[in-house]
């Protein structure tokens, strides 16, 4: 009795991606030092299907960001805080929304369709 009622870390809790803690719970839960950077990756996070493109292979955010991200936080952003919320947000998904450069595009944000918190398993590997 009482044993599962707990404070500590649940299964949901091991299975969120930093990002998804950040964003879900109070900064102090988390154990994660939460910095401006951070701060503007969760909202690039919690935007993410409203101003990201589905695209065949996944969600694709290629233009804009700096004046959503000054929109949504009311801040008045440089590129290298645009660039450094891009980065942290690629660290805390642990990769399931990346940075790249494009040669014709520029720096862009990508979620693959495989990155998507496992909607479909991949066809090769139900193809057994």
């Amino acid at each position: 009795m009482g044993g599962d009622d707990t404070a500590e870390t649940t299964p949901q809790d091991t299975e969120m991606t930093p990002i998804e803690r950040v964003s879900e719970m109070d900064a102090e839960d988390t154990g994660i030092d939460v910095t401006p950077s951070i701060e503007r990756a969760v909202s690039i996070f919690d935007h993410w299907q409203e101003w990201s493109n589905k695209t065949p292979k996944g969600r694709v955010l290629k233009d804009g960001l700096k004046s959503l991200l000054r929109t949504a936080t009311g801040e008045k952003l440089a590129w290298r805080q645009v660039y450094r919320a891009a980065e942290a947000l690629e660290e805390l998904s642990k990769g399931q929304i990346e940075l790249i450069h494009h040669n014709r595009h520029g720096k862009m944000l990508i979620e693959s369709a495989a990155a998507r918190s496992g909607d479909c398993q991949p066809s090769s590997a139900a193809a057994r």
